[in-house]
């Protein structure tokens, strides 16, 4: 897998950068998230695992889908409001919260029949 994939993985479980975030503290969080060490992550951060099947890039992943499904539950919460408030004028909305529910869950295969 390449180091950009590998930053975008970890940067997923971490989360956003926030302004009293240095790397050291947003790697942290990422580690604590995954259940893996600071030098594991900081190691899948900068190339140096690479191996697929190494058991932090599996935790990392996971520890992605989690999160990924937390969001995914976020926004779904949120369309139900919005459309249980006036669904006529939060249509458009409501329809991009679940679209991007679904992407986030691996729901959306609209791009795999678009290559079709």
């Amino acid at each position: 897998m390449e180091k950009r994939s590998m930053r975008d993985l970890v940067a997923a479980v971490a989360g956003p950068r926030n302004f009293s975030d240095n790397r050291k503290s947003w790697l942290n969080r990422a580690a604590r998230r995954a259940g893996i060490s600071y030098r594991s992550v900081k190691a899948v951060f900068y190339g140096e695992i690479t191996n697929e099947t190494h058991a932090s890039i599996r935790l990392l992943r996971h520890a992605a889908r989690e999160r990924a499904g937390t969001l995914a539950s976020r926004f779904e919460t949120i369309a139900r409001n919005m459309d249980a408030a006036d669904t006529d004028f939060y249509r458009a909305d409501v329809l991009a919260l679940i679209h991007v529910s679904r992407l986030l869950r691996g729901e959306d295969r609209s791009r795999d029949n678009a290559e079709d």
